[in-house]
């Protein structure tokens, strides 16, 4: 979802999302987004000071589960740090989110855009303007085609519904756009993922054949998940433009006539492959990212890594972003690794994302041979956090840590005396500051911890992930259950 406030602004969320304002996650990704903001723009004293204010009572609104009101407080402060007046009319304005009622649609097909609130707001009497595109996903507002104009936005008559009709002759990933125009001005622009694809048909068939297959397998697990993403993206959970839905489907197809033909085939694979499994939790299917290196035969255990992704991601991040990097420093010493979903993009791996955890670690130990004593857990970002959190909660799991760009609860560092760390953190980290690194590893020096701590001069929130990857996999490559480790700092 995008905003422009009367001339660009960096993004807030790069995702689409189903969002509510009672929402605990979104007023999460939110303030991320906005901190971020605040200690990256040049802001005059009395911008920043104002920011700060705004920033503290929205996060007093979201402890109180008043989501709403953080929301406003956000938006207020945004409109503050790019010295945009918070008038009626853009308060409205912010206040709007879009939703569709079908994300993937067939050419020619309608849906249904609704405008509404994400909080209520004081602008009685405040009328907008909008007006509706359809602009390629790869393109710019200018390659966009009208779909509706004009149209009136009243505040005391939310939320807005209108239908379009997309064009018969058109297909690929699109975002729907709604230009919002208050005081004549462009006030916030909205974005909404949409896929223009004939692929009922082919969804239909594969949920025939699955609810044909009564079997409970990997593989058949495995191939309902091309199903959830599907409806995922189609109820705009998910941006569809990241699939290839087409293909999805034929291979789920294939995993499917193997099951029939009493073949699994995960058997003898090697290299990056995605699994997924049926959760205990709620009895959803629930997927994650699996590596298993060409030294694996199964001849003997090979040591097992979790890799946890950041707030937003999921779980193709760690091994499809920072240039690849980590699928080739696992394959060069020869880690299985795996990378699950933290299932809400903001669920700091608490209640069932850590389940979730635990569950994928079990998926690989019962199909591979893992080395338990050998077991290690990293994270970037939210995948920071949850890879010392998780740990508290499981000291008995793993042989060593690797959080980067994260931080964490001091108190709970004695559950993990034993645990070596690998700890990295850049000291211009915008987004996560690394004085919360260097809490962690200090209360961790004095119980004793046998850490070994990054700190990347210069290094902001992404830049130190990939080129740690070698050195934290190399120092995990030394670390066993029992095994002995000194004590370092960088």
């Amino acid at each position: 979802m995008r905003c422009l406030i009367s001339r660009v602004i960096p993004l807030i969320f790069s995702w689409s999302l189903v969002v509510s304002a009672q929402d605990a996650g979104l007023a999460l990704r939110t303030s991320v987004g906005y901190n971020t903001q605040r200690a990256s723009l040049p802001l005059t004293d009395q911008q920043r000071q104002e920011a700060e204010r705004l920033g503290r009572e929205a996060q007093q609104a979201a402890q109180a589960g008043k989501f709403g009101e953080a929301m406003r407080d956000y938006y207020h402060g945004i409109a503050v740090m790019h010295n945009v007046a918070w008038t009626p009319g853009y308060e409205m304005a912010s206040s709007l989110h879009g939703t569709l009622d079908h994300a993937m649609v067939e050419p020619g097909q309608q849906v249904t855009l609704t405008l509404s609130p994400y909080f209520p707001t004081a602008a009685s009497g405040t009328a907008l303007t909008a007006s509706v595109s359809l602009v390629p996903a790869k393109g710019t507002s200018d390659d966009g085609k009208t779909l509706a104009s004009a149209l009136k936005l009243d505040a005391a008559s939310l939320p807005f519904h209108t239908q379009l009709t997309l064009p018969a002759s058109t297909t690929g990933d699109f975002n729907i756009s709604v230009k919002l125009v208050a005081d004549g001005e462009v006030a916030i622009l909205r974005e909404m993922p949409v896929h223009i694809e004939s692929l009922s048909d082919a969804a239909q068939k594969l949920q025939s054949r699955l609810r044909k297959n009564k079997k409970e397998t990997a593989a058949v697990a495995t191939a309902e998940y091309a199903l959830v993403l599907y409806n995922r993206a189609d109820q705009g959970d998910l941006n569809p433009g990241r699939y290839n839905f087409r293909e999805e489907f034929t291979d789920a197809n294939a995993l499917v006539d193997a099951v029939d033909q009493h073949r699994d085939p995960f058997a003898g694979k090697h290299g990056d492959f995605r699994k997924a499994y049926r959760s205990s939790v709620d009895n959803s299917v629930q997927p994650y990212r699996l590596l298993i290196p060409a030294s694996y035969d199964g001849t003997k255990p090979l040591p097992l890594l979790v890799a946890l992704h950041g707030m937003g991601g999921d779980e193709n991040s760690m091994f499809d972003g920072y240039h690849e990097a980590l699928k080739r420093e696992a394959e060069r010493v020869g880690f299985i690794t795996v990378c699950p979903k933290g299932r809400d993009t903001a669920s700091m791996y608490r209640a069932s994302a850590e389940q979730d955890v635990l569950d994928v670690i079990a998926e690989v130990k019962r199909d591979y041979r893992v080395d338990s004593r050998r077991i290690y857990l990293m994270g970037h970002s939210m995948g920071g956090y949850g890879t010392w959190s998780v740990a508290m909660n499981h000291p008995d799991l793993f042989a060593a840590l690797g959080p980067i760009s994260g931080g964490g609860d001091t108190s709970g560092l004695g559950k993990i005396k034993a645990i070596p760390e690998y700890v990295v953190h850049g000291d211009n980290d915008k987004t996560v500051n690394v004085v919360q690194s260097r809490r962690m590893v200090e209360a961790g020096k004095l119980l004793g911890i046998a850490i070994t701590y990054v700190e990347v001069p210069g290094g902001s929130h992404v830049s130190v992930a990939e080129p740690a990857f070698s050195g934290m996999l190399d120092f995990f490559a030394k670390q066993q259950k029992g095994g002995d480790s000194a004590v370092k700092t960088q």
